[in-house]
C-alpha cells in the first residue's frame, strides 16, 4: 500500500459575496499584529483590506471575471530598489496564495509635451481550475484641458456649443408652444429633442468630470507619494466622449436630410422600398444562417481559438470573413479536418449563395428605379441650391424697386 496523501482543501472561484474582507497580519495570520511589524516590514500595510470608497475604486472586468474595487493594496515606491524589496517581502510573506483570484498592478503616467495621461493597468487572474490569464488595459486622456496653444480655441468652442444649445432649446419651446400638433407629427422633431437632451448629458458629464479632475489633482499635489485613482478619470473621460459621440452621430443623421433633396438619395431609397419584402426574407434566412454558423464555430474551436471563444468573438471573425480578412490558419493548426469543411461551407453559403441572392434582388430593384427615374426630371442639390440664391436676390431686388417708386410718388403727390 502506497503512502496515504493529505488532503488539500479546494478554493472557489472569486464571487463578491463571498470575498475575504478581513485585515491581517503578514503572511495571513491573525489580528493583532506584532508592534514591530509596521517598522521592520515594508509590506505591513498589504494586509489590510480597503474597500472600493476607501481608495476611490471601480470594478475591474478582466478575461475571465470581474472583480470589485476593493482589496489588498500595496503602493510601490518611486525608487526601483525599494520596488524590488517590496516585491520580495511580498513573495517571501505568501501574499500570493492559493486563495488569490487576481493580481493588479496600476500606475498613470504623465507627457508633459503633449500634456496627456496614460493610465495602464495590467491583471494577472489565477482562475479556481489554476493557469494563468493576463489582461491588459491602457487609457490616455486630458487632464489639464484649457492649456498650450490651443486652449483658448477649445475653450471657445466649449461656449459656443453651450449657447448653441440654448438657443436651440428656446427654438424647440417656442415651436411646441406655437404649434403643438404640427412638431409631434414631425419625426425630425424627435431626433432633435434627443440631440438635445444627449447635449445637456454632455455639458452635465463635462462639468462633473471638471470637478474630479480638480479633486484629483488636488489630492496629487497634496501628497505625491499617496495612491490617486486615476481610472475613475479614464472612465468618466471616457463616458463624456461617447455622448459626445452619440451626439454627433444624431447631428448628423439631423444634417443627411438636406441630402434627401438629392436625386441620387431618392433613387437610393426607392430602391431600398422596392426591394423591402425581399429584403426582409433575405435578411431572415441570412440571420438563421449567421446564427447556426456562430453557434458552430463557437463550439468547434471555442477550447482552443481566442477569436471564437465566444458568441460575440465569433460573430466579429466571421464578419470579417465576409470582408475579406480572413483567420483560416489560426484554426487550420487546431482542427485541420473540421477547420476546412466549416471555412468550405461558410464560403459556399454566405459568401456565394446568400451574397448572390443579395445582389439580384437589388440589381432588379436598381433596374425598375433606374426606368421610372427616366420620366421625371432629376433632382440636384446644387440646382436647388441656386434656384434658392436666385430667388433671394431677385425677392430682394423686387422690393428696393417697389420701395423706390413708392417714393417717387409721395415726393410727386
Amino acid at each position: 500500500m502506497g503512502p496515504i496523501r493529505g488532503k488539500k482543501p479546494c478554493n472557489g472561484a472569486y464571487e463578491e459575496r463571498v470575498k475575504d474582507t478581513e485585515s491581517y497580519c503578514i503572511k495571513w495570520k491573525s489580528q493583532p499584529c506584532h508592534v514591530a511589524e509596521k517598522s521592520d516590514k515594508l509590506t505591513s500595510p498589504a494586509w489590510t483590506y480597503l474597500s472600493s470608497d476607501a481608495v476611490w475604486g471601480l470594478p475591474t472586468i478582466a478575461e475571465y471575471g470581474i472583480y470589485s474595487g476593493g482589496g489588498y493594496f500595496m503602493k510601490l515606491d518611486v525608487n526601483s530598489d525599494v520596488s524590488v524589496k517590496i516585491f520580495t517581502e511580498l513573495i517571501e510573506s505568501d501574499w500570493f496564495d492559493d486563495k488569490t483570484r487576481a493580481a493588479i498592478l496600476e500606475f498613470t503616467t504623465y507627457n508633459a509635451n503633449s500634456n496627456l495621461f496614460a493610465y495602464a493597468k495590467f491583471v494577472a487572474e489565477f482562475p479556481e481550475v489554476g493557469g494563468f490569464i493576463p489582461y491588459l488595459d491602457i487609457q490616455v486622456f486630458r487632464l489639464y484641458l484649457h492649456t498650450g496653444a490651443n486652449g483658448v480655441f477649445v475653450m471657445f468652442l466649449e461656449i459656443t456649443f453651450v449657447l448653441v444649445t440654448v438657443i436651440a432649446t428656446i427654438n424647440m419651446v417656442y415651436q411646441m408652444c406655437t404649434d403643438i400638433k404640427a412638431f409631434v407629427k414631425s419625426s425630425w422633431n424627435y431626433l432633435d429633442a434627443c440631440a438635445l437632451i444627449t447635449s445637456y448629458v454632455t455639458i452635465g458629464m463635462f462639468i462633473f468630470k471638471i470637478g474630479v479632475i480638480h479633486k484629483t489633482i488636488g489630492m496629487f499635489h497634496a501628497d505625491k507619494n499617496a495612491y490617486v485613482g486615476f481610472e475613475n478619470l479614464a472612465m468618466y473621460d471616457f463616458v463624456t466622449n461617447t455622448s459626445f459621440a452619440i451626439l454627433v452621430f444624431l447631428l448628423s443623421i439631423r444634417v443627411s436630410r438636406i441630402l434627401g433633396y438629392s436625386g441620387k438619395i431618392h433613387e437610393m431609397a426607392d430602391i431600398i422600398v422596392k426591394s423591402a419584402n425581399d429584403l426582409l426574407g433575405f435578411l431572415l434566412v441570412f440571420a438563421i444562417t449567421t446564427i447556426a454558423y456562430v453557434c458552430w464555430g463557437t463550439l468547434l474551436f471555442g477550447k482552443e481559438e481566442r477569436k471564437y471563444k465566444s458568441y460575440f468573438k465569433t460573430y466579429g471573425t466571421l464578419t470579417e470573413a465576409i470582408v475579406g480578412k480572413n483567420r483560416l490558419l489560426n484554426i487550420l493548426a487546431k482542427k485541420p479536418g473540421y477547420a476546412e469543411l466549416y471555412y468550405f461551407t461558410f464560403v459556399l453559403v454566405m459568401l456565394m449563395t446568400l451574397a448572390t441572392m443579395a445582389a439580384a434582388i437589388l440589381n432588379f430593384s436598381i433596374s425598375y428605379v433606374k426606368q421610372e427615374s427616366k420620366k421625371i426630371a432629376p433632382t440636384n442639390i446644387v440646382e436647388i441650391l441656386l434656384d434658392r440664391i436666385a430667388y433671394v436676390c431677385s425677392t430682394l431686388f423686387s422690393f428696393h424697386r417697389n420701395t423706390g417708386t413708392r417714393s417717387h410718388c409721395r415726393e410727386k403727390y
